[in-house]
């Protein structure tokens, strides 16, 4: 059973890119959300504003290890209208109690990522640290990967919740 995961959801294989290099990072495996029904074409994009505008959680599929047994897990989703994919917000309604230390990258078109990390923070009990809020377009030119190896850097270097040290702006704060 590992002691660490990265569990990420990806509609369109941007948010699977940037989880994959982490992976490739840091040596942790990869556990996947899918969706129970397809979001392709014009219904699924549909799909996707709806569930996010009711606040719905639809059903998933998890392929990974039970998070109950994981010492810390890093959660990456996109950024749906502002918010947190619903595939990824039903799964972290799910695993209530989180027990593990929770890092997060949200994956956003051009805002809301923020926004996507306090949702993963009040669904968690906890916020996600450290946290990384990601560009598509970043992504898709490769500017994104510099900020990702920094990011990896620190998970690797078993940042906790009571680090006091300076930390670069992208990076969530010390303080809730």
């Amino acid at each position: 059973m590992p002691d660490n995961v990265i569990v990420y959801y990806s509609r369109t294989g941007t948010t699977r890119q940037v989880a994959e290099a982490l992976a490739a990072q840091t040596g942790w495996p990869l556990a996947e959300i899918q969706d129970v029904q397809s979001r392709a074409g014009l219904i699924g994009d549909l799909r996707c504003v709806v569930d996010n505008l009711f606040r719905r959680r639809p059903a998933y599929r998890y392929n990974g290890p039970p998070l109950a047994n994981c010492r810390s897990a890093v959660v990456l989703a996109p950024v749906w209208i502002g918010h947190l994919a619903a595939p990824m917000r039903s799964f972290l309604h799910d695993q209530m109690p989180f027990s593990a230390r929770l890092a997060a990258v949200c994956v956003m078109a051009a805002r809301g990522g923020f926004d996507a990390a306090a949702e993963i923070a009040l669904t968690c009990d906890k916020p996600p640290r450290p946290t990384l809020v990601l560009l598509q377009r970043d992504i898709a030119s490769g500017e994104a990967f510099q900020d990702l190896s920094a990011f990896s850097k620190s998970l690797l270097q078993g940042e906790t919740e009571t680090d006091s040290g300076p930390r670069q702006a992208w990076l969530s704060p010390n303080e809730a």
